[in-house]
């Protein structure tokens, strides 16, 4: 069976995905030991070309695999950094699409911003589950800044999953939940009321939360998950890498003010995507 990590990457105007999804990959290979692919458009393919990064891309990816931008234009969001804040496209609509995509039988889904610092998630390739998704979000200040809506999808709805990890065998189980999504995706005002969540944005959490509630029968089941998502806010900001250590401000809740936190041997979801590239070079050493 092979396996392997998929990546989705679609660049706008302000936020550099393919950049990201290289430090991406190559932490993912080094620390999982095996290949990992890009799912990408041509308008960022050009991009690429442009600034001279397409062998880089090509040495990096197994696989670099073009389909059409999904059509999100509506789909628009703020992206901070720190007290800073731009408002841009959110281009991830054809998560959904990773069933037909992928080239491996055993697949592990990431998002760009997620690195891959320990081999944590290789212990799951073998697990007797068709399909793995993250359960629950863990912040990197603890507890405090954890709210409701980090755990479910609406003051009333049903418990969330996190989508910036899943791993699946290809198989029909597995397409019948992707095509469910698919639908979601589709239908998400109508979700929407059903489960009386905010569809403003599109939000793939949200859509596969739904989609399993819905395979399991609309009924909470205790099953094989992938580990809790480790994650920093987009208001934090990274600050410093050295000696396999992340250093963080993270930004206090009611509050203007911001803590120091180390973050070591953990895989973390760096949702400012401002500070990745702002040390990215420090970050690709990490890879080496």
């Amino acid at each position: 069976m092979s396996k392997g990590v998929i990546i989705f990457a679609h660049n706008n105007r302000q936020i550099d995905y393919i950049r990201m999804s290289i430090l991406a990959a190559k932490l993912a290979n080094k620390n999982l030991q095996v290949p990992v692919s890009i799912v990408t458009d041509p308008s960022t393919i050009d991009w690429m070309k442009e600034s001279n990064i397409e062998k880089t891309v090509t040495e990096t990816f197994d696989k670099i695999i073009i389909t059409q931008r999904p059509n999100d234009t509506s789909n628009v969001k703020n992206y901070n950094d720190g007290k800073y804040r731009v408002h841009a496209p959110f281009t991830n609509g054809n998560r959904c699409n990773v069933w037909d995509l992928t080239p491996y039988d055993r697949t592990l889904m990431i998002d760009s911003d997620y690195l891959t610092l320990t081999d944590v998630l290789s212990a799951y390739w073998e697990v007797d589950s068709d399909l793995l998704i993250s359960g629950n979000y863990n912040d990197i200040q603890g507890h405090e800044r954890v709210g409701y809506l980090d755990t479910h999808i609406s003051e009333t709805g049903i418990e969330m999953l996190w989508a910036t990890t899943v791993m699946f065998t290809k198989n029909e189980t597995t397409k019948i939940f992707f095509d469910l999504v698919s639908h979601v995706k589709e239908k998400y005002k109508m979700y929407s009321d059903i489960y009386r969540f905010n569809p403003i944005i599109f939000r793939n959490d949200i859509a596969f939360s739904i989609a399993k509630h819905i395979m399991n029968g609309h009924q909470k089941i205790n099953e094989p998950k992938l580990p809790d998502i480790f994650s920093t806010a987009d208001k934090d900001i990274l600050i410093d890498v050295s000696n396999k250590k992340l250093k963080f401000l993270v930004a206090q809740n009611n509050s203007d003010g911001y803590v120091a936190t180390t973050v070591t041997n953990k895989d973390v979801h760096v949702m400012n995507k401002f500070s990745i590239m702002r040390n990215y070079d420090n970050l690709m050493e990490l890879a080496q």
